[in-house]
């Protein structure tokens, strides 16, 4: 069915020709005429940009200087700054392989997943608390960010990484990377006490399905929700096929990201457990069940009649929208009102606490609890049919392709393997609006903005290609090296239009021609994203830990940002000071203002005037002379060594002894935190 189903992707004959959904081109490198330009030119990239360039009359910058490139390296692969000592050892290379291996060296560090996840986790939008009123914190949902870094750590394959996403949980073999991987479909906003739980689920399924669009397809789709997209070849009919492919999920809260062997193990230790409380569980049971009957009773009776027939049906006898429902009643059972145990009485209380105790006597045979995830299956029974809303003859709609990309393929049918199906779809190598979206996203990172500078609207109302043939050209060479990442970043970071200068000696004149760079003609000056400046002020004052993964910490344990707990409705965080996405939708740009109330977060903060003392503290104890003391300090914040009349100025503020002028350091420390060469990245 997949193989059936992928086959069929060709533009529709009616469609209007877009130029995301042609095919794309099978281009070679332009030939450089211009002498210096063949000089300059490591690769094709080069080759179609100085070749574009050329055309308008214009040349590239010079090639950045080895301590800029370095930096701008650095934050580029794994958000943080190089050390010193780090900087002496590439400055001393002059091996002609030097900058590959220097590439390579943080290609291999497990910084570079930490760094790179945060692109996938803000298009996806990923945050850890559910959103709306009560915005509650999910404790287990950081096993989805643990799984991004993995896999951009191990380079999986970009087929890989979509398949385990969208269809995990129907992957064979039971690993928990792909249930964690499926925690995609558990991102979006949940509301505990929602009453109208038919249209808090409808609402879920279509901002699924307008997520799915933006982050795979590369297009807008909620418009053609209630009517065919005004725009582009999105038929209302299209919205509801990519709908059907996510009917028969539901939520699940009980699995565990355990393997087939640990589960064994799991299960058989508890039968002992069980066998031993078996008497003393009994009692608790019957203690607590007129409570929970009760908050039972009340909870289902809180909810318009047809959900409460829903919950009320066997198991074995719903459909999957029936089977959902009952989940959402059950969640505000466990979650409302404090639980079914709130009103207790005194004396079933005592009761319940000696019950307890006498059950922890056996906790030596009790095995150690499964790690629990958020994740998805497939509805073991019938699954609801997608419906258009309007049709009063509610015909069903199968799950499908868009149109214009796949007008003859068949419908999917298997209900067990819709979701890879689908997968399949978007990582066939001959589908040309997936492919060049994903490439264009790394892309955009590297430089800030990308080929297509509206990476989440290929379509009429987003831009079209700055260089069309580079993006096809890196596209097939992207499928051609088996869809990794890590490639993808050596051929864009070997090329001399990566490591231009920022500062072109024509500047003023292009700029009136090109006034947003789109030729590339220099390298951007872009500020450090909000993780790197609150992760780079740690780095410097030795504070920042190297733990990888696991559970998300408060904002102040000095972990890297990513770990950092992450709620939707808190906004007012230092990170979100400097532009950090919300997770309240998919974002492939952050926005980038310039505000005086981040110049305030900068200078006054408690938490930069700390890390600025706990800097200056580490810089005393390490050097007892001034200049070698300043020195250093330029030199970690900056990437390069102060000029004389820098080191300087510097001495005179500071003064000669840094052990007596100790507050003066911290102040000088606090200084470097607020100059624009440590916030920005030329």
């Amino acid at each position: 069915m997949v193989a059936a189903a992928v086959a069929a992707i060709a533009p529709a004959a009616g469609s209007d020709g877009w130029w995301a959904f042609r095919p794309r081109s099978s281009v070679t490198p332009p030939a450089l005429e211009n002498d210096h330009s063949q000089t300059r030119a490591r690769n094709g990239i080069d080759q179609f940009v100085f070749h574009r360039l050329a055309q308008q009359n214009l040349s590239p910058a010079p090639s950045a200087d080895k301590p800029t490139r370095l930096r701008r390296l650095y934050y580029d692969l794994i958000g943080l700054p190089p050390t010193p000592g780090e900087m002496d050892a590439f400055l001393q290379d002059e091996a002609p392989d030097a900058w590959e291996r220097q590439i390579d060296v943080l290609l291999e560090d497990p910084r570079y997943g930490e760094h790179w996840a945060t692109l996938w986790l803000d298009l996806v939008r990923y945050s850890e608390s559910d959103g709306w009123n009560q915005d509650a914190y999910r404790p287990h949902i950081w096993r989805y960010r643990d799984y991004v870094v993995k896999a951009f750590n191990e380079d999986k394959p970009y087929t890989d990484f979509v398949r385990e996403q969208l269809a995990g949980d129907e992957m064979p073999g039971g690993h928990p990377d792909h249930l964690e991987a499926a925690g995609f479909l558990r991102l979006g906003i949940f509301e505990y006490n929602q009453r109208d739980a038919r249209g808090h689920w409808n609402d879920i399924m279509n901002e699924m399905t307008d997520t799915v669009g933006d982050v795979f397809l590369g297009l807008s789709m909620a418009c053609a929700r209630c009517h065919d997209h005004k725009f582009d070849d999105i038929s209302q009919r299209d919205y509801f096929r990519l709908r059907a492919f996510f009917e028969p999920i539901i939520w699940r809260d009980d699995l565990k990201a355990a393997t087939l062997a640990e589960k064994a193990a799991y299960a058989d230790q508890l039968a002992v457990w069980n066998e031993a409380t078996e008497e003393i569980r009994g009692e608790i049971d019957a203690l607590v069940k007129p409570y929970h009957d009760r908050k039972w009773k009340t909870t289902v009776e809180k909810f318009p009649l047809d959900i409460q027939a829903c919950f009320l049906k066997p198991e074995h006898e719903r459909n999957s929208w029936e089977h959902q429902m009952a989940y959402l009643v059950s969640r505000q059972f466990l979650e409302e009102g404090g639980g079914p145990l709130k009103n207790i009485s005194q004396e079933d209380q005592v009761q319940h606490e000696a019950l307890k105790k006498k059950l922890a006597a056996f906790d030596h045979l009790k095995p150690k609890a499964l790690p629990p995830v958020m994740t998805v299956k497939t509805f073991a029974g019938p699954s609801t049919p997608t419906t258009i809303p309007g049709d009063k003859g509610k015909t069903a709609v199968s799950p499908g392709f868009l149109t214009a990309l796949s007008p003859h393929a068949e419908p999917a049918t298997d209900a067990t393997q819709l979701r890879t199906t689908l997968a399949a779809w978007i990582t066939d190598p001959d589908n040309p609006l997936t492919t060049r979206v994903i490439v264009n996203r790394i892309w955009q990172r590297h430089f800030g903005r990308g080929l297509v500078s509206t990476p989440n609207n290929f379509g009429h109302k987003g831009s079209r290609p700055s260089h069309p043939e580079l993006l096809d050209w890196l596209t097939e060479r992207f499928i051609e090296d088996g869809w990794r990442f890590k490639q993808l970043h050596r051929l864009i970071l070997t090329s001399a239009t990566w490591q231009q200068a920022s500062d072109h000696p024509e500047s003023s004149n292009y700029k009136k021609h090109d006034p947003e760079n789109t030729l590339l003609w220099s390298a951007p000056v872009r500020r450090l994203r909000a993780e790197s400046i609150r992760d780079s002020m740690l780095h410097l004052s030795g504070e920042l830990q190297s733990k990888l993964g696991g559970p998300s910490v408060d904002a102040e344990v000095p972990r890297r940002s990513l770990y950092v707990k992450r709620f939707r409705n808190d906004n007012e965080t230092f990170l979100h000071a400097f532009d950090m996405t919300s997770g309240l939708k998919s974002m492939a740009q952050r926005n980038s203002t310039t505000t005086p109330t981040q110049s305030l977060t900068m200078f006054n903060s408690r938490y930069t005037l700390e890390r600025a003392e706990v800097w200056a503290d580490r810089l005393c104890a390490q050097h007892a002379a001034t200049p070698s003391l300043l020195h250093q300090a330029m030199r970690s914040a900056w990437g390069r060594p102060p000029s004389p009349a820098e080191l300087d100025d510097a001495l005179q503020f500071v003064g000669q002894d840094p052990q007596t002028s100790r507050q003066r350091v911290a102040d000088f420390c606090h200084v470097l935190l607020n100059s624009n060469e440590f916030l920005y990245v030329p």
